[in-house]
């Protein structure tokens, strides 16, 4: 997808995005702090996995949030708090430093809350991202559905759904050596977070590929395929532990995330995130 197509898609997703946020507030469901996130040590702290907002007015930057441990880019991420139920953000590395070396980047990131209680939180976080030069470009677009439900005080049990799809262009379109590969996947998965206290906890969240389609286009040939992982094709998945510290403004975390089926090694990460 050219960076024209990534702005475009942005573009809807927010305005869907806010359609949607506003039609939650005349409803009148939103009424306090408690139904929009959960108390513990990440509230207020925009993750990938959660359900969690930026407060309003609040700002928020985490390095690195290590998503995948596939490919270990640095990356900063800072989020804002539009509202107490609308988040937007960015991923600074990947917007200013192509910039800084002469290509172009760009990133964008915003959740909004679909619905929440005291025990039950459903949100929706849409991403959109490019990089490219004249000769290689890289776009992705991808959404979240993130539901949390509050079992006990100390117990929340999550269900996560992903759509990805990501898109990769080298060399001009009318060299010999141009190519041009499109591929998505749909991922399923869940997690579960035990509260030691409010300031302490522990997550695991697994992350299983469900479809994965693919299209590689050069100017010699075509080539296309699905895999899918309830015939067994896709045998592969992630498994992500963390134990989470907070502070009065920043929260710390150390883990560890596995492939399986693909590695045999764990990959040790960690992250810290301060709130202004």
């Amino acid at each position: 997808m050219s960076l024209i197509g990534t702005y475009f898609w942005t573009a809807v997703l927010m305005i869907l995005l806010g359609v949607e946020t506003g039609a939650y507030a005349q409803r009148g469901e939103q009424t306090d702090a408690s139904p929009r996130q959960f108390s513990s040590p990440t509230q207020g702290f925009p993750g990938f996995f959660g359900t969690n907002f930026a407060d309003q007015g609040s700002l928020v930057v985490e390095w690195p949030p290590i998503i995948l441990p596939i490919i270990p880019v640095p990356s900063v991420e800072v989020d804002y708090g539009v509202t107490d139920t609308l988040t937007v953000g960015t991923n600074a590395i990947v917007t200013v430093v192509p910039w800084l070396l002469g290509a172009r980047g760009f990133s964008f990131k915003a959740r909004t809350l679909l619905y929440g209680t005291e025990t039950l939180q459903s949100a929706a976080t849409a991403y959109a991202g490019y990089i490219g030069s004249s000769n290689l470009a890289v776009s992705w677009q991808l959404f979240t559905s993130n539901n949390a439900w509050k079992l006990a005080p100390r117990h929340i049990l999550s269900v996560q759904g992903m759509v990805l799809h990501l898109g990769l262009e080298a060399g001009s379109k009318s060299s010999i050596n141009y190519t041009n590969i499109q591929g998505s996947t749909v991922t399923v998965g869940g997690g579960y977070q035990f509260l030691l206290s409010n300031s302490i906890g522990l997550s695991t969240y697994v992350m299983i590929p469900a479809v994965t389609s693919f299209e590689a286009d050069t100017v010699a040939s075509n080539i296309s395929g699905n895999l899918d992982a309830r015939s067994g094709a896709l045998l592969w998945g992630i498994i992500r532990s963390s134990l989470d510290l907070r502070t009065e403004s920043c929260v710390y975390s150390i883990g560890g995330s596995y492939v399986y089926g693909l590695t045999k090694n764990i990959s040790p990460w960690a992250s810290a995130a301060k709130r202004w």
